[in-house]
């Protein structure tokens, strides 16, 4: 079974990889699809010591670095991009203490890290330059929705059957479902990532009773593999997802059918509420009611940032300014991560890119409330809350699907409000409107 799941995703990838370099949106596509394949051979090496996450992972961002250095996408260059100046200055500091790294740990590890966080780069630039308008964008969310057939199946099987894979427990020694991955976080993402997929399918398509009823299912069996993944931040995030949408759109007849729809779910299975959702803040909820203390919620992690905190204020004043010279991966913390990565420098670098781009999206919610607006909000969020207990800067996939829909969001609203604009103020008749016209 391993084998030949290893054959086929390494079979798949090379096509993708292949389309990237002639055919780039069918290439971004097809990367995407393969990517829960490839993420199920995390434990087997292909290559040398290589495994293939790691091959797929560093050959997306060198080939779409490639195609921007030579010029390839001269219709949409990097120049174009929204948000490309801080990119830059991210990816350019991501190079240098990823050579830091280099020289103090070895060429692997720092080649590592400078992979991980510029896939960053390469999800924020890939689906803004290659989806040429809304159709390629809808073929992107059907895209997101078959990637999801594999990691949704195993994760229902799992479910239903009890069978694991892999045995993971959390916290009291719950025994996690996360289907052939390395941990919970990669089969939530999953989940999440088809749920957002489903989303934009039906906000992006024509009314139909058929694919409303398909996509509620496939829906339901996603939360379904969500909620066997024990996943605070998970929870948290889909919960967010389905409140924002009627309240920023002010739809209070959604809002009150959604209020309604948990009061009965909450009243008629609440003890399988309380065995499974309330399970996961068991903790939180014992803190808030003072039996616990609060070092003892987020799984205990407030132990391992307390050791990390104090190694870095160990650290000499270069160290701590620059980075520290090694892999800091297992922080359970984004912002440590970068702190232990790239020091004071590369921490207020990433928060500078991690505020602009909430600037940016709430500069378009407040303008207008639409598909677009939302999604890059709802991605954005579910981004902020792992950086919290988690380190999504290092997974490649992740990082592809958020920061490719925000980059894409961000640049179609910006060309509609650009339009807009234009419609506005330009002169209404003569050859110098025809000429601005079509240049725009």
């Amino acid at each position: 079974m391993d084998a030949a799941i290893v054959y086929v995703s390494a079979t798949l990838s090379i096509v993708a990889l292949a389309l990237l370099i002639a055919k780039p949106l069918w290439g971004v596509l097809g990367i995407l699809i393969v990517k829960p394949l490839v993420d199920a051979t995390w434990a087997t090496p292909v290559l040398l010591d290589f495994k293939l996450t790691e091959i797929v992972s560093t050959a997306v961002p060198l080939i779409l670095l490639g195609r921007m250095i030579l010029g390839a996408d001269h219709r949409r260059p990097f120049s174009s991009m929204p948000l490309h100046w801080i990119w830059l200055t991210w990816s350019l500091d991501v190079i240098a203490f990823s050579s830091f790294i280099l020289l103090s740990q070895g060429w692997t590890e720092g080649l590592q890290v400078m992979m991980r966080h510029l896939n960053g780069l390469a999800g924020f630039y890939m689906l803004q330059a290659y989806c040429e308008d809304d159709r390629d964008f809808r073929r992107f969310a059907w895209a997101l929705a078959i990637a999801g057939l594999f990691p949704i199946a195993t994760g229902v099987i799992e479910g239903v059957t009890g069978v694991h894979w892999r045995v993971t427990l959390g916290e009291d020694n719950v025994v996690r479902n996360i289907g052939m991955y390395h941990d919970a976080i990669t089969i939530r993402f999953y989940a999440l990532q088809t749920i957002m997929g489903l989303f934009l399918i039906v906000s992006l398509s024509k009314r139909s009773t058929s694919l409303m009823l398909l996509s509620l299912m496939y829906g339901l069996a996603a939360a379904f593999v969500l909620k066997g993944a024990y996943s605070k931040s998970g929870f948290i995030t889909l919960g967010a997802w389905l409140i924002l949408w009627p309240i920023l759109r002010k739809d209070v007849k959604t809002l009150l059918g959604v209020g309604a729809a948990l009061l009965v779910v909450a009243v008629y299975y609440s003890q399988e509420i309380m065995e499974s959702f309330g399970f996961v803040f068991v903790k939180e909820i014992a803190a808030i009611n003072g039996q616990v203390g609060v070092e003892h919620t987020f799984a205990g992690r407030w132990y391992l940032w307390e050791d990390m905190w104090n190694e870095w204020l160990s650290l000499g004043p270069a160290k701590q300014f620059l980075g520290a010279g090694h892999i800091a991966n297992g922080a359970h913390n984004d912002y440590l991560q970068i702190l232990f990565h790239g020091g004071l420098v590369g921490l207020a670098i990433y928060v500078t890119l991690l505020l602009i781009t909430a600037w940016s999206i709430g500069r378009f919610i407040v303008r207008e409330v639409n598909v677009f607006s939302m999604a890059a909000l709802y991605v954005f969020i579910m981004w902020i809350i792992d950086t919290i207990g988690l380190v999504p800067s290092t997974y490649s996939g992740y990082q592809w699907f958020v920061w490719g829909v925000i980059g894409f969001c961000l640049r179609r609203l910006r060309n509609e409000s650009a339009s807009t604009e234009n419609r506005i103020t330009l002169p209404a008749q003569g050859p110098r409107f025809s000429n601005l016209l079509g240049a725009s």
